[in-house]
């Protein structure tokens, strides 16, 4: 199991270097469309669609932040509660959240298929739109997985046995 959680970790990584260079396109894009328009009136043609693109290719970035840990955690009333009715919290959620990302990405498929088909462009650039639907759903493909394996991996964690110190008395002082 902790080669399947560590395989899901590497693939977070690279996946969030690539949603990290399209972040800073989509700044980059922004940034010196609004300067253009501003210094010289003449904006960056197609800068609302090309920020589009590169928000949709930041969502494979979800899968990192879950591996590390650095998602949006109800900890409040939560950690309040026993390991039981925290592990049964979790489950809760974590299979609700795998559902709806596997529902999500069954949409994105069925969304690119029409894309491909109508053969559906950008309106200023021309560029197929497709291929950012199949980013979308295969990112969220991989989140739903991700969270399946996150789950069981929680699973392995409380269901481990404690390891035996050598010379305690068994969990009996006299």
């Amino acid at each position: 199991m902790k080669k399947t959680v560590r395989a899901f970790e590497i693939v977070g990584v690279v996946v969030c270097y690539i949603s990290v260079a399209a972040l800073l396109i989509m700044v980059g894009i922004t940034v010196a469309d609004i300067f253009l328009k501003q210094i010289f009136s003449s904006p960056i043609t197609g800068a609302v669609e090309i920020t589009r693109m590169m928000m949709v290719c930041t969502a494979p970035a979800f899968v990192s932040a879950l591996f590390k840990n650095r998602h949006v955690r109800v900890g409040l009333f939560i950690d309040r509660l026993g390991k039981k009715w925290q592990l049964a919290f979790d489950t809760f959620g974590y299979l609700l959240s795998a559902g709806l990302c596997g529902l999500m990405c069954y949409q994105g498929f069925i969304e690119v298929n029409k894309k491909m088909v109508q053969k559906q462009v950008y309106t200023m650039l021309r560029l197929p739109t497709w291929p950012f639907y199949a980013i979308f759903a295969v990112a969220m493909g991989i989140l739903a997985l991700g969270i399946l394996v996150r789950l069981v991996d929680m699973y392995f964690d409380v269901c481990k046995p404690v390891p035996y110190e050598i010379g305690s008395s068994g969990g009996a002082d006299l």
